[in-house]
């Protein structure tokens, strides 16, 4: 178990660098960009820790059974009792994330679906005149989006920056 220093920072001090963790989470966009982030700043046995740590709540939240999920992911139980016990006090952060990749997969495995079925020939594929407008107007929603994002998450980096 990783352990802190003895030596106490000045708590206001500790309290910017937690701040300084939250904004750049909250501020990368791109997923190499993060991947290249936990590298450095994660062993490779802590982010492939955490990784289970996540797939265990997944689970939990799924109504799997301790046992199954000890046995598929090789865990203690005390591990799984952790993370199911901090899903029980509040669990908000593992909820959101389970949601965020339970529709990632729905989403993965419709595009999967549709292109299956466009190479068995059960969809006419639409013409591009079809498509044009419908994905000019789906892309620029999407980048209106993203962009909004982006100034919602530097608004929430900014707010607990020190006056």
């Amino acid at each position: 178990m990783t352990k802190l220093s003895r030596i106490r920072l000045d708590p206001n001090d500790m309290g910017h660098y937690i701040n300084n963790l939250w904004s750049v989470f909250t501020l990368m966009f791109d997923k190499q960009d993060v991947r290249a982030l936990f590298k450095d700043l994660f062993t490779h046995t802590e982010w492939k820790m955490l990784a289970k740590r996540l797939e265990i709540a997944r689970r939990l939240l799924e109504g799997q059974k301790y046992e199954t999920i000890r046995s598929d992911l090789k865990v203690a139980e005390h591990t799984i009792s952790s993370i199911s016990n901090s899903i029980e006090r509040d669990g908000s952060g593992f909820r959101r994330a389970n949601e965020i990749l339970t529709e990632l997969e729905k989403d993965f495995q419709r595009k999967r679906e549709q292109r299956q079925a466009r190479i068995e020939r059960r969809v006419r594929r639409k013409l591009p005149a079809e498509t044009f407008l419908p994905n000019l107007i789906g892309e620029g929603f999407n980048q209106l989006d993203k962009a909004l994002n982006r100034r919602t998450a530097k608004s929430s980096a900014k707010k607990q920056l020190p006056a």
